[in-house]
């Protein structure tokens, strides 16, 4: 699926979602190819947990930058500027989990 913002060569599988009334839990399989552009200013309400599969990448939230690699995790808070800042060893892909509140709108 194409996510809203999501970027050319981002691909995200939908794994499941959460029927709570409260809360929405959204887990992607994301994977980055040769194709995929780097943008590390996403945003979006709720946190973001990561786990790394498979390559490698320079990951940004806020100011700070951190190198993942396959098994390593990383959990944080959504609402800062965050994403892919340099695809060192592809493909890329990691598990994603976003939690955040369900709208009442």
């Amino acid at each position: 699926i194409e996510r809203r913002r999501s970027l050319t060569g981002h691909q995200y599988r939908l794994l499941g979602h959460s029927l709570n009334k409260g809360i929405n839990i959204e887990p992607y399989m994301t994977t980055l190819t040769e194709e995929s552009e780097v943008f590390p200013l996403f945003q979006h309400p709720g946190m973001e947990y990561i786990y790394m599969l498979e390559g490698e990448m320079v990951y940004t939230h806020g100011d700070k930058s951190y190198h993942l690699r396959p098994g390593d995790s990383f959990l944080f808070d959504a609402d800062g500027s965050h994403g892919p800042e340099n695809l060192i060893k592809l493909p890329i892909r990691f598990l994603s989990v976003m939690v955040s509140q369900r709208s009442t709108e």
